[in-house]
């Protein structure tokens, strides 16, 4: 019964001491936990308010712009409504906001954290082990042996013990394993380095497109107001002659019709410009005045855009290029994943018992043994599961292989249509130069007529409308052009 009793003291003993170490281990834990993570969280702030740690491409002394940060998100600090834009400083402000912009800086470091882990395999690995435990025999000791059968081990003795070991162990070599896990790794950073570069490419675009869209929406509103006027004074006319009964129910019904058409179409035009509007300011993150903006002209570029022809150079292929390469490096360490591994290892013991005494048993606690030797391990057979892995690598490979060709055909066929879009375009801008200064001497000479009273002066107000007309398909041509010529130097830009 006394035994018994020690024996529960004891584990009461035991659970009060595991106990108190877990507590300590936890809070070592917690405190490890928060400094790594203020140390990130400070990393993170100052990619974003140092600028010699931003290293994009695109950059060349670039002020830092402070923000409000509230959950990720950027807070505009005031309501101030922006009433004049000009291209580049909305490509600015669109770098400096971009959202994805700040996800690719991350991902750099992700990917860098990952050289840090494959880097992990070239150091030798320090496990510490503890154990205690109670072992009651019932045979007489005297005659117990040390029995072992298979893999148990049958402790002969009734005894407290206790053992303390740290372990140490070192890959000496692994033919090749982790030198191709390491060069993934950096083949990874690459990639994510290279991708940043093509978002801010895909974030010209989108800023290219979306501003072009701007430029001409606002031309258009701006002219049609002027058709509006023309017609409004064509309707007052026609108004006239109705009610002197010199126009048809008919004609004045078509002069309604087209009125309500005009005013129609300039509302079409203002909630398509809020819509590009509302995506500039996704971009940015700037609040404009729609209603009131002024918009700058795209300038003028002497950008050849038949210069560019090796497609090696482009962005998309240096990125497909480093991603067949990191799945090489893959391919190798997967195929050398069950080779011999040769380790180096150490251990050492101390060991502690007493015969009626938990206590003691740690009292008793003094070095054991010390074991140092080399060891060679390999796989024989895993069911074939390394085998199915570099099958998959392999196929993953030739996916990549496939994709690059597929998006080197997709960026060849966009370019060429580009640079035929932009010779149509020339050609179409040539006649309606013509068309225009044909409509502007057919103007003059309708405006001497209606002076002499041999025509009516609503001839003259379509003769108006129609050079009007002829100019929005004249600026949409000329800002088209300008648009197709910068994103073509964007898909072209060189690495």
């Amino acid at each position: 019964m006394g035994i018994i009793k020690n024996y529960i003291k004891n584990i009461l003993y035991t659970v009060l001491f595991v106990l108190l170490t877990c507590n300590g281990s936890m809070a070592i834990e917690n405190v490890d936990v928060q400094n790594n993570t203020a140390a990130k969280n400070a990393a993170a702030d100052q990619v974003y308010t140092n600028p010699k740690n931003k290293k994009h491409w695109f950059k060349k002394n670039k002020k830092s712009k402070k923000q409000d940060s509230v959950v990720g998100l950027d807070v505009q600090k005031d309501n101030k409504l922006i009433g004049k834009i000009s291209f580049d400083e909305v490509m600015q402000k669109a770098e400096e906001h971009a959202y994805d912009l700040k996800i690719a800086d991350f991902q750099i470091l992700i990917a860098k954290q990952g050289i840090k882990g494959a880097r992990a395999d070239y150091f030798p690995k320090l496990n510490f082990n503890m154990g205690t435990e109670y072992t009651k025999n019932f045979r007489n000791d005297r005659e117990s042996t040390v029995m072992t059968i298979g893999e148990a081990y049958i402790n002969p003795y009734t005894r407290y013990q206790s053992v303390l070991g740290i372990t140490l162990t070192y890959n000496i070599f692994d033919f090749g394993v982790r030198g191709n896990n390491l060069k993934a790794a950096k083949e990874d950073v690459v990639v994510k380095e290279l991708q940043e570069k093509q978002k801010f490419q895909e974030l010209n675009l989108n800023v290219v497109d979306t501003y072009s869209k701007i430029l001409m929406l606002t031309k258009q509103i701006e002219l049609n107001n002027k058709i509006l006027q023309i017609e409004e004074k064509t309707f007052e006319y026609k108004t006239r002659l109705y009610n002197a009964k010199e126009l048809s129910q008919m004609e004045y019904d078509d002069a309604i019709v087209k009125l309500a058409g005009a005013k129609k179409r300039i509302s079409e035009l203002k909630s398509t410009l809020q819509e590009s509007v509302n995506w500039l300011a996704f971009y940015t993150g700037e609040q404009y005045d729609t209603e009131n903006l002024k918009v700058g002209e795209f300038k003028k570029s002497d950008f050849d855009v038949n210069a560019f022809q090796d497609y090696t150079k482009c962005i998309s292929w240096k990125i497909h290029e480093h991603s067949i390469k990191k799945k090489e490096f893959e391919l190798r360490a997967a195929k050398h994943a069950n080779y011999p591994k040769i380790n180096a290892y150490s251990k050492y013991y101390i060991y502690g018992s007493d015969n009626t005494s938990y206590p003691d048993s740690f009292s008793n606690i003094k070095p054991s043994n010390f074991t140092v030797g080399v060891s060679v391990n390999t796989q024989l057979f895993d069911g074939m599961k390394n085998r199915a892995n570099i099958g998959k690598v392999k196929l993953e490979l030739q996916q990549l292989q496939v994709e690059r060709d597929k998006d080197m055909a997709q960026f060849m066929a966009k370019l060429a249509t580009l640079r035929s879009n932009l010779i149509y375009l020339e050609e179409q801008s040539t006649e309606n130069d013509k068309m225009i200064k044909a409509l502007d001497d057919k103007e003059k000479s309708t405006h001497r007529l209606v002076a002499k009273r041999l025509v009516s002066p609503i001839e003259e107000n379509d003769v108006k409308v129609q050079v009007l007309q002829q100019q929005i398909e004249a600026d949409k041509n000329k800002i088209t052009s300008e648009a197709i010529v910068k994103g073509i130097q964007i898909l072209t830009q060189e690495f």
